[in-house]
């Protein structure tokens, strides 16, 4: 084994590697161009980046969006003393003036607060409800407070991913509630998309490109002029080409996390609106990668709208799916407006969206159920890497082997090759730990790790230490980082002669300490209390190795679950079998106490095949941890 110091060199030339010189390139110019700005007066990098040219004109081309005879007012005149703002499950009360900037808070709840999500969030209820509630009375105090307190490219409140989310909010917020628009507001938001435009993330690509290019794509829609035109048709045009590079063959998006795929759906159908609001119809490519990705969500949604928690999955990241999927299905489907009321789980801005973009003469109908159709027991998606079970009584098992991420975008990735999550009517009963934190420190290396999910780990001893240096398939590092990342082999699922059904797979992430992993899983005598479960690990080793094997609990159960567990290791040596408690994530910053179970041992070399069989009952509710 390398030394502590060679060991994360090697790490970074492997991140580095895969991102490429060409991405590089992009990354140091990216980060320069910040660096200059941050160090430039405001008007100077203003200059540079065109934003001080002349305002266009706003477009009146988008209409059917105004929220009449709300109750209540977001245009009040007397400051508030306080606002309180709830991001990543940490409340903070903000004293006026609002300070936009405190290098006490994460920044990620910084990033938040500079999203104004929680100003559409203000307009979602005001829509559903008839009323504004009472703290958005201060919004249009704190769009000029925004405006005075962020001059243009300075701090996080211009960093292209929070402009690119903050662009879109404000533009709902000025087309739903028409007071708000003023001259000097409508000069900030085009500005921001200027400022967007100059600084894109396309060294990152992923979601967070997406990101800027939907911001683009909408926002300059919003203006009438040559600029705004050439805006919108450049953006247009590059978001074409990323779609067709991040949308994977079999609909997932190339980051493989469902929570990101279901921001950029719910992205790509208000782009789909406001497209055939405004230019009469949405483009062929358009619709297509929407109906891709929708029926990608339809596949991969679990009993109750869970999600399969792989890579990057906050609970609370994105929109509810059955709510994007009845979003892009009504977009897709309905040809008349007054259609778009009879059965739509849809929010209210989303409703004014599909009507202000659907007219009586678009398009053909497509006919896609608000509820997905029933699939076959097996359901595999060899692009994500995913393979579904479902064997029927409400049983889901799903199966990860497969590509962990593109090669330079391993910003949401987990080590969980080979790993796999059961669930029963809704209710999980073995599970990852799933996402609650980002950023760099122990608790968010811990959930990126192989011990937080439910896979089998090799180990080489340390000579010096003692300790064991488990070894992961996928080598996360720091909050966003990997360098080494598995690639999958072997990948097999099908039918069992006397029914039931297995997946399998394997991987080459333990090629470099000589060993080698195929996993398994067999589920049989599926019925409405019972499952019985195998998993069948196979490793081969040219040296001694230390082998470790997890299951997770849900929080709600307790250990007598795992009572009928019998294992054999048969060629192991000192076999341990012990419960730990780890956690289990409900959304960011919100993390509970569960129970998991842990199987180990040391393997000599050789070929040793590790079954364990488990009959499983369905879950009841039980005492907490």
């Amino acid at each position: 084994m390398l030394s502590g110091t060679s060991a994360s060199k090697a790490r970074l030339f492997r991140t580095l590697r895969d991102i490429g010189p060409r991405r590089l390139q992009r990354r140091v110019r990216y980060e320069l161009r910040h660096r200059c700005d941050r160090r430039l007066p405001s008007f100077v990098s203003g200059w540079l980046a065109g934003v001080n040219n002349e305002l266009p004109r706003w477009s009146l081309s988008l209409q059917g969006l105004e929220a009449a005879e709300l109750g209540g007012s977001p245009q009040s005149l007397i400051q508030p003393s306080s606002i309180q703002f709830l991001f990543l499950n940490q409340p903070r009360d903000l004293l006026w003036p609002i300070c936009w900037k405190d290098a006490d808070w994460p920044r990620l709840w910084q990033f938040h607060l500079h999203y104004f999500d929680w100003a559409r969030e203000w307009l979602e209820i005001a829509l559903e409800s008839g009323c504004w509630p009472d703290e958005a009375s201060s919004l249009g105090l704190l769009i000029d407070e925004w405006i005075a307190a962020n001059p243009c490219g300075k701090g996080d409140g211009w960093h292209s991913y929070t402009l690119s989310l903050r662009i879109r909010n404000w533009i709902w917020l000025f087309r739903c509630a028409p007071q708000l628009v003023s001259s000097a507001r409508l000069q900030s938001l085009w500005q921001q998309l200027c400022w967007l435009q100059a600084h894109p993330e396309s060294c990152h690509g992923g979601n967070h490109w997406l990101e800027n290019l939907l911001a683009l794509s909408v926002g300059s829609l919003q203006f009438v002029g040559a600029r705004a035109e050439a805006m919108h048709l450049r953006s247009l045009q590059l978001l074409k080409g990323e779609l067709r590079s991040q949308v994977l063959a079999d609909g997932g998006h190339e980051e493989r996390s469902v929570a990101y795929h279901l921001l950029m759906l719910d992205r790509l159908v208000e782009l789909g609106c406001v497209l055939t609001a405004t230019r009469g119809s949405s483009p062929d490519w358009l619709n297509q990668s929407i109906d891709a990705m929708a029926s990608w969500a339809s596949v991969v949604r679990l009993e109750g709208g869970h999600l399969p928690r792989f890579n990057d999955t906050a609970e609370d990241a994105a929109p509810a799916l059955d709510e994007v999927v009845a979003f892009s299905h009504a977009f897709r489907s309905q040809t008349s407006a007054d259609a778009l009321f009879g059965g739509w789980s849809c929010s209210g801005l989303r409703r004014k969206l599909l009507k202000a973009g659907v007219t009586s003469e678009q398009g053909a109908a497509v006919s896609v159920p608000l509820q997905p159709i029933f699939h076959a027991v097996i359901n595999d998606l060899p692009d994500t890497g995913w393979t579904f079970l479902r064997p029927g009584h409400g049983w889901e098992l799903v199966f990860k082997c497969g590509v962990p991420c593109p090669p330079h975008l391993p910003a949401h990735v987990h080590s969980d090759q080979l790993s796999f999550e059961l669930i029963h009517r809704g209710r999980w009963v073995f599970s990852e730990a799933g996402t609650s934190i980002y950023g760099n420190g122990p608790q968010r290396a811990f959930e990126r790790s192989g011990a937080a999910h439910n896979q089998l780990q090799l180990g080489v001893p340390n000579a010096s230490t003692g300790d064991v240096d488990w070894f992961e398939p996928v080598e996360v590092w720091g909050g966003f980082r990997a360098g080494r990342k598995s690639q999958p082999r072997q990948r097999d699922c099908g039918d069992l002669p006397h029914g039931g059904c297995f997946v399998s797979g394997a991987h080459d992430g333990f090629d470099a300490i000589g060993a080698s992993h195929i996993r398994r899983i067999e589920i049989r005598e599926a019925s409405a209390n019972h499952l019985s479960l195998t998993v069948l690990d196979t490793v081969k080793t040219k040296a001694p190795l230390h082998v470790r094997q997890w299951w997770h609990l849900a929080p709600d159960l307790q250990k007598s679950l795992l009572e009928g567990l019998s294992f054999d290791f048969s060629k192991a040596d000192q076999i341990h079998a012990d419960w730990t408690t780890t956690t289990f994530a409900q959304g960011f910053g919100k993390r509970v106490p569960r129970h998991s179970f842990c199987l180990r041992g040391l393997l000599p070399p050789g070929e040793h095949r590790l079954r364990v069989g488990l009959p499983v009952s369905a879950p009841n509710p039980s005492v907490p941890i």
